[in-house]
């Protein structure tokens, strides 16, 4: 056991190895950053290696889960990074907003755009951003449009996966190395069902009284007049207290909903992308 633990060090050394080879030999980038342990190690790793010809993008959104801007930047700011806010609508993308399953082609292709128009007027040569090898084994429309503007993803190009960065992270001591996956509150919505202001409002603020519960994973997916809600086990404890059910369904009424469910299978990365394939 302990040979097979040194194996996989050694391999991710190596992998490591590759990653920061590839940053130095970019010579300067804009990195997307989100606030996620992705983005961040990756951010650090380029802050690292480039020194002040990196710049860190961060684009602000009304599709982020509450609090994630302050706290990304926040953390960019503990971790001295050099950071740059744009902001950035979605919803103001009519193809977006339509909601098919094309989505995130549409979400990163002009969000990317941005950052190559940055990395442009500031004369940097390259855009990265934070995904890592096991997205590539997923179902992701946004990889099309990473590819097609030439943006840079170098945690993938390293190999490196999701458990690694997680690992790796803790040795750097970055304060992010566990936190949870972030997805943007579109992806609480049903495929062709249109995304609006309003309703990406009702669905944060459900999902937000439910973590005030003490809830760390949740997601609250959108059924016109059903929220299904999704925790995980421990969470699915939390939610059941009687106090806490009945706050939540109060919540939730309020907000519009007639039927609240929480969904048995549990929470879920991705559960409407499945249902709509």
């Amino acid at each position: 056991m302990k040979a097979r633990k040194l194996n996989i060090e050694s391999k991710t050394a190596d992998k490591v190895g590759h990653l920061e080879g590839i940053i130095d030999r970019m010579g300067s980038a804009v990195v997307a950053y989100s606030g996620g342990v992705d983005s961040t190690y990756l951010a650090v790793t380029a802050a690292d290696i480039l020194k002040g010809s990196v710049l860190i993008v961060l684009a602000k959104s009304p599709l982020m889960e509450g609090g994630e801007v302050n706290a990304a930047e926040k953390l960019a700011s503990g971790l001295r990074l050099k950071l740059m806010v744009v902001e950035f609508n979605q919803l103001d993308i009519p193809d977006f907003a339509v909601n098919n399953k094309d989505r995130c082609y549409h979400c990163k292709l002009n969000m990317l755009g941005i950052l190559n128009e940055t990395a442009r007027a500031r004369h940097i040569r390259y855009v990265c951003d934070g995904t890592n090898y096991d997205d590539l084994s997923d179902f992701r429309p946004g990889l099309v449009a990473i590819a097609e503007l030439g943006v840079r993803s170098p945690l993938a190009e390293s190999f490196l996966t999701k458990q690694e960065i997680r690992s790796l992270a803790r040795k750097r001591g970055l304060p992010n190395w566990k936190k949870p996956a972030i997805a943007c509150l579109a992806t609480r919505i049903p495929h062709r069902m249109p995304i609006t202001r309003e309703l990406i409002g009702k669905v944060s603020s459900g999902e937000a009284f439910i973590k005030g519960l003490g809830i760390e994973h949740v997601r609250l997916r959108h059924h016109r007049n059903i929220a299904r809600i999704e925790v995980d086990q421990k969470g699915l404890a939390t939610l059941l207290k009687k106090d806490n059910r009945q706050a939540a369904v109060e919540a939730l009424k309020k907000l519009g909903y007639k039927h609240i469910t929480v969904d048995l299978t549990g929470y879920q990365m991705g559960s409407m992308s499945r249902q709509a394939a």
